[in-house]
């Protein structure tokens, strides 16, 4: 879960970013703290733990494809070529 620290959400229905600064896990349902842009504080949002689960997921896989993204560069400059793309996601790691 730690992963998802610093990740950056995209809420489509609001239009809205946001960070994610905080997640407890203590409660019957998850929370996650996010401060959306132009907000000062963090909202509480509580979420279900599929939402949790898929969160980590995209988060994992989006981690996965910017490593995948490093080596089709690395194999570029070796002069090679590489068939895989990043995955696009509307969750992405902090850089």
């Amino acid at each position: 879960m730690h992963q998802l620290l610093g990740s950056t959400l995209r809420d489509a229905r609001r239009e809205r970013q946001g960070r994610i600064v905080g997640i407890d896990q203590t409660r019957e349902h998850p929370v996650i703290d996010v401060i959306w842009q132009g907000q000062p504080r963090a909202e509480r949002i509580i979420i279900t733990c599929d939402q949790l689960r898929d969160l980590v997921r995209a988060s994992l896989a989006r981690d996965a494809a910017a490593r995948a993204k490093g080596a089709a560069v690395t194999d570029a400059d070796a002069g090679q070529t590489s068939d895989k793309e990043p995955v696009l996601l509307a969750e992405q790691r902090r850089a």
